[in-house]
C-alpha cells in the first residue's frame, strides 16, 4: 500500500495502519464511498470520503488498486488537497 507519506507491505501491516487511522480519529470517524467504483484490465479506483459520523467530510481521496490473479497485489491512496 502506497501512502502520501508511507509504503506497507503485508496484510497485517495494513491492517495496522488502517486500525491505528481509526484510533487517531476516533469510533465516530467513518469512510464511505462517493462514487461508484471503476476498473478494467486489472486496475480499479474507488473515490471516498471521510468525517465524523454525522458530521463534516473531512478528508476525501482515491484509492487505485492493482489486481492480479483476483487479489490487490498494490493498492496506492490519494488524498485530495484540503479545500479552504
Amino acid at each position: 500500500m502506497y501512502e502520501p507519506d508511507n509504503v506497507v507491505t503485508g496484510r497485517a501491516a495494513i491492517s495496522d495502519v488502517a486500525g491505528k487511522l481509526l484510533e487517531q480519529f476516533g469510533p465516530t470517524f467513518s469512510f464511505a464511498a462517493s462514487a461508484p467504483a471503476v476498473g478494467h484490465h486489472g486496475m480499479g479506483s474507488l473515490r471516498w470520503q471521510a468525517g465524523p459520523k454525522d458530521g463534516p467530510v473531512t478528508v476525501t481521496g482515491t484509492d487505485v488498486a492493482e489486481v492480479e490473479n483476483g487479489k490487490i497485489s498494490r493498492l496506492w491512496v490519494l488524498l485530495d488537497p484540503p479545500t479552504t
